[in-house]
Formats: C-alpha cells, sequence, structure tokens
C-alpha cells in the first residue's frame, strides 16, 4: 500500500542538471579558467555527488584557487539567477501529470531534495506546482546531503509515515541509496545525466514519469 509518494526534484521533475552544469562553467570562467565541464564528465562526475565533493574535485583536478565555501556561494548565486528566469525551466516528460493525478486521488505527495530552501522554491514557483506538496525538505534541512538518509526520514516525520508505507522517485544512485536507507521502496526514472550510473538497488525502473504507475 502507498499512502504516499516522494518525489526529487533536480533530474526528475525539473530539467534542471543542464542549469548546474552551466552554473559551474561560469564559475570556472568567472575565476579565469579555461576549461568547460562537457554534459559526459558532469554527468559521470558531478551529478548525485553533494556540491562540497564537486568543488573539492574541481579545486584537485581543474585548479580552482578558491575556498570550498566561497566556491559554493558563488556557484549557488550562478544558478539562482539562470532558474529566476521560467524559461529556462523545462519540466520533466510526465512530471505534472503524474503530480496533478496523484492529487486528484488524495494521496499525499512530498519533495525530498538535496537542492538548496531557495533553489527549490525558485523552481517550484516556476512551474507552478508549490503548493501541491504536502512537505518540502530540502538540503537546507537536512545535516547529511544524499546518499545519507536524513533528507528522506525528515520528510517521512513531515508526513507522519513509516518508510514502508511510501514509494520515493528518484533520478540518480545517491538519491536511491537515501531512500532505501530510509525504508522507502523506490521507481528509478533516470536521465541522460544518470543512465550510466548503477540504480540497480531500485525496486523497479521506468523510462520517464510518463511510466509510472501507483497503487494505492
Amino acid at each position: 500500500m502507498t499512502r504516499a509518494v516522494i518525489f526529487d526534484l533536480d533530474g526528475l521533475i525539473v530539467d534542471s542538471e543542464p542549469l548546474h552544469q552551466e552554473s559551474f562553467n561560469r564559475l570556472l570562467a568567472r575565476h579565469g579558467i579555461a576549461y568547460r565541464i562537457g554534459e559526459e564528465e558532469y554527468g559521470k562526475v558531478f551529478v548525485g555527488v553533494p556540491v562540497r565533493e564537486n568543488f573539492e574535485w574541481l579545486i584537485e583536478n581543474r585548479g580552482l584557487q578558491i575556498s570550498v565555501e566561497q566556491a559554493i556561494v558563488e556557484r549557488e548565486a550562478a544558478f539562482l539567477e539562470l532558474i529566476s528566469n521560467p524559461r529556462n525551466i523545462v519540466v520533466m516528460p510526465g512530471a505534472r501529470a503524474l503530480i496533478q493525478a496523484l492529487t486528484a486521488r488524495g494521496i499525499p505527495i512530498a519533495l525530498a531534495t538535496g537542492a538548496s530552501r531557495a533553489e527549490a522554491e525558485t523552481m517550484l514557483r516556476g512551474i507552478g506546482i508549490t503548493n501541491h506538496f504536502r512537505a518540502v525538505v530540502t538540503g537546507s534541512d537536512a545535516a547529511r546531503g544524499k546518499p545519507a538518509p536524513d533528507i528522506y526520514l525528515r520528510a517521512l516525520e513531515r508526513l507522519e509515515l513509516r518508510g514502508e508505507e511510501c514509494l520515493a522517485l528518484e533520478d540518480s544512485a545517491s538519491g536511491i541509496a537515501a531512500a532505501k536507507a530510509a525504508g522507502l521502496r523506490v521507481i528509478a526514472v533516470p536521465n541522460r545525466f544518470t543512465r550510466h550510473q548503477d540504480l540497480s538497488r531500485a525496486d523497479k525502473r521506468v523510462e520517464s514519469l510518463e511510466h509510472v504507475e501507483i497503487e494505492d
């Protein structure tokens, strides 16, 4: 029995990974580094990895010469600038229809995202689904990001449900690991950046949210 469905955000509801990729490249350019992260490298090295680890990698491998803390602030500012324009925000296939269908059926939905509160709220406003979620838990609300289970555990607390009563929808290996560690069943919905990842821990895999079927 599925009493609630918990969604990831980046790469699942919103096709935001290209914007994240661009925000990293803008930061590199700003600091005089003549190197652009390509789509394949971004998918393999950056997606599903805590942003702090992203910058530790850039400092070690691409010669970025600022602190991790400064890099995090500058990259988020670049990303927020990109998503502040709703025309840059593309909804993933099937996302809006699935959210509306679950709402119509009275199945509660929640958001469990590693994005910051500011990033998540800006993207949700941009696609007009802010009021659909019973709980919105972001990376700003938990001590540890995915693959740690903290974000999902906080979402379960707010829903007042147990993990086995909920279904998670995730696009990345780290997200799947986080949801499974919190006791949820998981459907993997990979995108072009995460198809290469090991998603075998998911209970099921589908090609898009258009193919997700929820039994209540």
